[in-house]
């Protein structure tokens, strides 16, 4: 497994439009400290400077979304799968009421992501320095070193309504695009995905996705109450199958026995399909299959 994953991230070293994203613009007086009141994570101390990983709950605590947030002059700006889009919005939307806040989906906004071992190397021969911002085709377009949350290699997002007139880029590869994401075990949640797990299955503590410190947000309660009692036994896995895993989800072990489910898409490389996995940490992780078809673990929480 450590040459697969060596493949790969050899492989995925360039710069790739990433389709699969979408960019919501909150804007009004008022956005920040309703956010704060909605995502797990510190909205409040959010600037221009870093980037956040959060997840917006049900008042239950199961996630709706994993949300990348950042701010932009005075809007914050939200990156979340777009098949979610919709319902991220309609759900959040119902808790406005009186606050200055609006969601917009830039359906125009494109998202460039540069990722690699060449990734300082591609921008500083577009002449693009390792900046918050840039202006390479008068645009005001945005770039986001979001390096530091990902274990594998560099990785910088680039927003643009117009990619044609920033960096050449390879066609879309959602493999490619996807990657980071799928080996920091950072989960882009899906429609059949939503409102079934907490976050701390969902690896809120070791990608920090979760501020416990802040006051209260939608869900908070049952998040709070479930990180200091240390109940959870699952966790978020990356594993590989050598045949695509169709519409079968659950995981058994060699005694038939569910252990675990699939989560999100699977994404194929060189005959081996990787995806997220959900799973007891008590599970042996050498006896796992989806139907007769062995599972290989490759990333785990531990190596992230």
């Amino acid at each position: 497994m450590d040459k697969l994953i060596s493949e790969i991230i050899e492989k995925c070293n360039g710069p790739y439009e990433d389709e699969n994203l979408a960019v919501i613009t909150v804007s009004g007086k008022d956005n920040k400290k309703f956010l704060q009141g909605q995502l797990t994570n510190d909205i409040i101390n959010l600037d221009s400077e870093k980037y956040l990983l959060s997840s917006y709950c049900t008042h239950q605590g199961k996630v709706i979304a994993n949300i990348q947030v950042l701010q932009v002059d005075e809007n914050i700006l939200l990156l979340l799968p777009k098949s979610i889009v919709n319902a991220f919005i309609d759900k959040i939307s119902k808790y406005i009421l009186m606050s200055d806040v609006k969601f917009i989906h830039n359906t125009e906004a494109k998202i460039l992501s540069i990722v690699g071992k060449e990734a300082a190397k591609i921008l500083a021969e577009e002449n693009i320095t390792e900046t918050q911002t840039y202006n390479k085709s008068n645009e005001g377009n945005l770039l986001i070193n979001m390096s530091t949350s990902f274990a594998t290699s560099c990785r910088y997002i680039i927003l643009d309504s117009n990619l044609e007139n920033t960096i050449k880029y390879e066609s879309y590869n959602e493999t490619y695009t996807c990657l980071i994401d799928l080996f920091s075990l950072f989960t882009r949640l899906g429609e059949k995905d939503i409102e079934k797990f907490i976050p701390q299955v969902l690896n809120a503590d070791k990608l920090n996705t979760v501020n416990y410190k802040k006051g209260c947000y939608t869900g908070q309660e049952v998040v709070a109450r479930t990180h200091y009692l240390g109940s959870v036994k699952k966790h978020v896995y990356l594993g590989t199958l050598k045949v695509p895993n169709a519409n079968e989800k659950n995981i058994i072990n060699n005694d038939g026995e569910s252990v675990g489910e699939l989560i999100g898409d699977a994404f194929s490389f060189n005959n081996n399909f990787l995806s997220h996995c959900i799973l007891r940490d008590s599970c042996n992780f050498e006896d796992l299959y989806i139907n007769e078809n062995k599972l290989e673990i490759i990333i785990t929480e531990d190596t992230v």
